[in-house]
């Protein structure tokens, strides 16, 4: 059963374990020299399903007898517990509220400013329309207050100023 003598052909201790350690492959592709060993030797193949087996019942044997162990013993209940003690609550509360708010007063700054600078170019904007209005009103005022400064009789004393004019008007009208 050992290949380190070329007297014996088969495998060693070692190559079985080898063997057992690695699943089985499905092809014969990438074939070890212990692996091509096991297809051309009866023995060693005979040898190799043998220890598989004795493995496989070793394995089933063990996990049965967990299962038949763990079965009597008495159920494991732990204690209920909170997941976060009341102490802790108002901590992880204050925390999210922190967060909240260093979400939302950088955002509430930069809105702030987006709508001052907005009002800022509206009135820059606005301002030499206004300044153009108030120069025509201004001129406008000033014309006005020009011809009746001129006038020899104020407008609202201009009928009486000239009776005969009126009276003129007041003649035609009723013909």
């Amino acid at each position: 059963m050992n290949t380190e003598f070329p007297s014996t052909p088969h495998l060693s201790e070692t190559q079985f374990g080898e063997l057992l350690a690695v699943p089985a492959k499905a092809s014969d592709s990438a074939l070890t020299p212990a692996e091509a060993h096991v297809l051309t030797c009866e023995q060693c193949a005979a040898e190799l399903a043998s220890l598989r087996e004795s493995l496989a019942l070793f394995r089933e044997a063990t996990t049965s007898f967990a299962i038949g162990q763990l079965r009597q013993m008495p159920p494991v209940m732990l204690p209920a517990r909170r997941v976060v003690s009341p102490a802790l609550r108002s901590i992880v509360l204050a925390c999210a509220a922190a967060l909240v708010l260093a979400a939302f007063v950088p955002m509430q700054v930069l809105h702030q400013r987006s709508q001052e600078a907005a009002r800022r170019a509206a009135s820059a904007n606005a301002a030499p329309r206004i300044q153009h209005y108030a120069a025509e009103s201004n001129e406008a005022l000033l014309d006005d207050v020009d011809q009746a400064a001129s006038a020899s009789v104020p407008d609202a004393m201009q009928p009486l100023a000239n009776p005969a004019a009126t009276n003129d008007l007041s003649v035609q009208k009723s013909n």
